[in-house]
């Protein structure tokens, strides 16, 4: 009889500061709540491949989305660039995988790895079909949007973000029952309701003040000082809460702005306790990154969207203002007409969060680990059999 303590549980990720490892530590928060005695083990994927072609692509795809973000929309999804390319990243996954199989998934053997990264999901592919391995490979996109780079024969498991998800011609090859829909996971933590007195005590947040949390995801992107001098125009009593994640230098020029603003403001570096400083905010002010979003929908804050990076943030930007799930703010001008209603009959809060339960799914972390156990435990039984 198969024992839940025999499972191993592989999680990659890419990039140490991003959605995509925010997205796996929730999952592996949820399968040591759930399953205590599962063997979890969380990897970067960039950690394991070659150093040259992970830097050559980091560079690329920064300057690109910086100096020619309209050809990066373009590639995001095009099909004709996947195709064009394909014989290029297949030499590319075999040049790349031979550290992460012989040091990670060899030794460890895990009967599950759960990407939440289309990199990641091509690689375990690419090595599951080489090496002749049954291991049951699981997609989990961290974005509303989908790209054809997600989609590979070797996978035996898409969780996918929302319902109505139009995957493209690409996703006729692959069964439906391949798709279940679970929404992007969020640290399980976001489900607990907080006491917010004693939040605002821990986080040094006055009580009578409109809050007003800023965000530019883990390595804080974005207009953040631009959007924060623009609040300087707001009459009524405000307070400024911003993450500045590993942008040392953002939050070095925040903390010299202190004494020319007519308001507090609060620069923090990289915090993990996102769910607690949504909780005690009025509104939050971001980029509109896969997760960030799948958070501020599971606390029922109101969005305003900056920023947005070429390719998938744009679709998340589109899918919020189609469902009336966000402001959105083209120029820091507009800030304060924005923030002001908030202060009159304009906005209906109840109404909003009736609006954000119909895309929000603060449970995906827990239901992701729960069907992965599931088809984990009727793969040994069929073996058993």
């Amino acid at each position: 009889m198969y024992k839940e303590n025999q499972a191993r549980i592989l999680l990659l990720y890419v990039s140490d500061v991003s959605g995509h490892r925010q997205a796996a530590r929730a999952i592996k928060q949820a399968f040591q709540q759930k399953y205590p005695r599962v063997t979890v083990r969380e990897e970067n994927l960039f950690h394991h491949g070659n150093s040259f072609i992970r830097c050559s692509l980091d560079s690329l795809y920064y300057a690109m989305i910086k100096l020619t973000p309209w050809l990066w929309d373009i590639i995001w999804d095009s099909m004709e660039v996947y195709w064009l390319t394909y014989l290029l990243r297949s030499l590319l996954y075999r040049m790349n995988y031979q550290r992460l199989y012989k040091k990670v998934i060899k030794p460890f053997n895990p009967e599950a790895i759960v990407c939440t990264h289309s990199l990641c999901c091509a690689i375990c592919s690419t090595i599951k079909q080489d090496k002749d391995l049954d291991y049951l490979l699981i997609a989990v996109p961290t974005d509303f949007y989908l790209n054809p780079y997600w989609f590979y024969k070797n996978v035996d498991m898409y969780f996918l973000p929302r319902n109505g998800l139009n995957l493209g011609p690409i996703r006729w090859k692959i069964p439906p029952d391949k798709f279940q829909i679970t929404g992007i996971p969020v640290s399980p933590e976001f489900l607990k309701n907080k006491d917010k007195k004693h939040l605002r005590k821990k986080w040094q947040v006055e009580d009578d003040r409109f809050t007003v949390l800023i965000m530019g995801g883990g390595q804080g992107l974005g207009a953040i000082k631009d959007t924060v001098l623009a609040l300087k125009k707001i009459s009524f009593p405000l307070q400024v809460l911003v993450v500045t994640g590993t942008n040392r230098t953002l939050k070095k020029n925040l903390h010299k702005l202190t004494s020319r603003l007519n308001f507090p403001l609060k620069v923090l570096g990289y915090v993990r306790q996102i769910d607690e400083l949504m909780e005690i905010s009025d509104l939050l002010i971001s980029k509109p990154g896969g997760l960030t979003t799948a958070e501020a929908l599971s606390k029922g804050i109101p969005m305003v969207v900056v920023d947005s990076i070429a390719g998938q943030e744009r679709r998340n930007k589109k899918l919020l203002l189609e469902k009336g799930l966000a402001f959105d703010l083209e120029k820091t001008e507009d800030l304060s007409s924005l923030i002001h209603k908030f202060f009159n009959d304009s906005f209906n809060r109840k109404t909003w969060m009736e609006k954000t339960r119909k895309l929000a799914r603060p449970e995906a972390s827990y239901e992701i680990a729960i069907k992965v156990m599931d088809m984990i435990v009727t793969k040994k039984r069929g073996k058993n059999k």
